[in-house]
């Protein structure tokens, strides 16, 4: 799930929120998103839903690009 953490990551960084920051938006924790980021671990489909609500972009392109299924 590399690929996963590094478009996560882009979209966070791209508009200059940090890892803490972040966490707090989405109701997550720091060290939870540098693992997702990383690709140490996978966020639930629940939190890619919160990824791609609050950054506008598809849900549909997350599950196909990354094989995450419901």
């Amino acid at each position: 799930m590399k690929q996963l953490g590094i478009r996560l990551r882009t979209l966070r960084e791209g508009l200059g929120i940090s890892q803490a920051k972040f966490a707090e938006i989405i109701g997550s924790t720091q060290s939870s998103i540098n693992r997702y980021e990383n690709g140490q671990a996978t966020p639930t489909v629940e939190l890619l839903r919160k990824y791609a609500d609050y950054f506008d972009v598809s849900m549909d392109g997350f599950k196909k690009t990354f094989g995450v299924k419901d």
